[in-house]
């Protein structure tokens, strides 16, 4: 009983502290993804669904295009269930005003209902047909309903529904985010296809890079001109080379000047060639969901789908990016994507890691990563904690969500908790078991940076008590 109530008030405050950072304010607040966020976090229930909503985002293109959709075709992405699924499929009828014309759906008055268990029970009806409109850009007048802030003052004393179907129509409307969206908002739901512009990683060359970016770290802004000039590469590996950088999150992507981790990295090891460091690299490098064929390869092929070659590999990854790419930019970048990632982690520094293997039939597969370094790990954890914007995470929950170290370094629960177990014996994060919790909670005073600075400073890390916790940049 303890336990649940104790459940029930960590999944309330993760759907308050969305509400109110929604009902807070900017444009910001009202991309795409995150409105995807705050409604699932309705009827799935884990902490963290921003990689569905990601996903969502990705495959249909836009929160308009997701609310269409089909159920079947909604039922095709991974995690989403019956319930998530009803959710969206409410929004959309609420949003289109065809609830009474199309469906018959209503609410009993006085039904003792909350978030989760009005989609918890599913009709033994059949499903909606998938007649939905897949666009919403044109829509008859003579079939639109009044909106829902129309009908609002009805509501006053009418059924518990979801809050934010309640709420949300009481914001003043704002205009259409497809016409609205900045352009750094729409960059920031894009994912990278072409990392290594079709080079294979030289580590050897990418130290040219960061030696001169480190030498010339006062630089604010740093020309590719310069850095061919100064390299002795030619533009095209120059290019590939700052892809891959940025990518890894050593370089800035405008500045072309190093990140705060690339600065640590090019002054400790400017060969990536410690296991730390490729430990660090290979997280954020498969861990970013903008790193395209990178994540989709230890988060989801890797992870999910048996053994295969390197020539299935493309086939996969050709089927599913048809129709987003011309079929010339597919066929020719695709291999040589698979290529980079490939040679990288099987004859290149990389391979130091032993993660990713090739069997005497050509068959490529993971094998699990156990020998981290602790302060290493610690960092990811951190770093993965701060990007989801998280203060704890179930050990389980986490341990399966794509983009996390436990995913890209292929561990299962149980050896994840025991790496978790080890850093909690340390005292550089918590570990809470007390009342059959099973969940991490970062520790104030640390951060992501001060963790990877005691690594290569080969130091206990520095608990500040003037810092809450951290990533990158606290």
């Amino acid at each position: 009983m303890v336990n649940s109530i104790m459940a029930e008030k960590e999944k309330t405050g993760h759907r308050q502290r969305l509400r109110e950072r929604f009902l807070a304010g900017g444009p910001e607040e009202c991309s795409d993804e995150m409105l995807l966020e705050l409604l699932l976090t309705f009827a799935i229930g884990r902490k963290d669904v921003r990689p569905i909503a990601q996903e969502l985002v990705q495959i249909f293109g836009n929160l308009d295009h997701v609310l269409s959709a089909s159920p079947d075709e909604l039922y095709k992405v991974k995690g989403l269930g019956q319930s998530s699924i009803a959710l969206l499929k409410v929004v959309d009828f609420i949003k289109s005003g065809t609830i009474s014309a199309e469906t018959g759906l209503s609410l009993t008055k006085g039904e003792d209902t909350n978030q989760l268990q009005l989609f918890e029970d599913s009709p033994n009806g059949p499903k909606p047909k998938s007649s939905f409109p897949s666009s919403r850009i044109k829509k008859p007048d003579k079939k639109k309903t009044p909106s829902l802030r129309v009908e609002q003052p009805e509501k006053k004393s009418g059924p518990s529904t979801p809050q934010i179907l309640v709420d949300t129509p009481l914001k003043p409307q704002r205009p259409s985010r497809d016409s609205k969206k900045t352009p750094a908002a729409k960059k920031s739901n894009r994912r990278k296809f072409q990392i290594s512009r079709s080079h294979l990683f030289e580590f050897n060359h990418f130290s040219r890079i960061l030696s001169f970016l480190f030498k010339n770290r006062g630089t604010k802004r740093i020309s590719r001109d310069l850095l061919i000039e100064n390299s002795g590469l030619p533009d095209g590996q120059v290019a590939s080379l700052i892809s891959i950088g940025v990518a890894m999150d050593l370089i800035q992507t405008r500045s072309q000047t190093l990140t705060p981790i690339g600065l640590i990295i090019a002054e400790h090891d400017i060969f990536l060639e410690g296991h730390g460091t490729l430990e660090w690299c290979h997280y954020k490098g498969a861990g970013s969901y903008h790193n395209f064929l990178w994540f989709e390869v230890f988060n989801h092929i890797l992870a999910e789908e048996a053994a295969m070659t390197q020539e299935r590999w493309q086939e996969y990854f050709k089927k599913k990016l048809k129709g987003q790419y011309s079929d010339k930019t597919v066929n020719d970048h695709v291999p040589k994507e698979i290529r980079f990632i490939v040679d990288a982690y099987t004859k290149r520094n990389f391979n130091k890691l032993e993660i990713l293997h090739m069997s005497t039939d050509d068959q490529l597969y993971r094998r699990r990563y156990t020998r981290f370094n602790p302060l290493v790990l610690t960092a990811m954890i951190y770093d993965f904690f701060v990007s989801n914007e998280a203060q704890l995470f179930q050990v389980g929950e986490m341990a399966v969500t794509p983009g996390s170290p436990a995913m890209v370094f292929g561990l299962d629960v149980a050896l994840f908790r025991q790496q978790v177990e080890g850093l909690h014996d340390r005292g550089w994060l918590r570990y809470e078991t007390t009342h059959n919790l099973d969940q991490i909670r970062l520790k104030p005073g640390f951060s992501a940076i001060e963790f990877l600075s005691a690594h290569f400073e080969n130091r206990e890390p520095h608990e500040d008590s003037n810092e809450l916790s951290g990533g990158i940049f606290v």
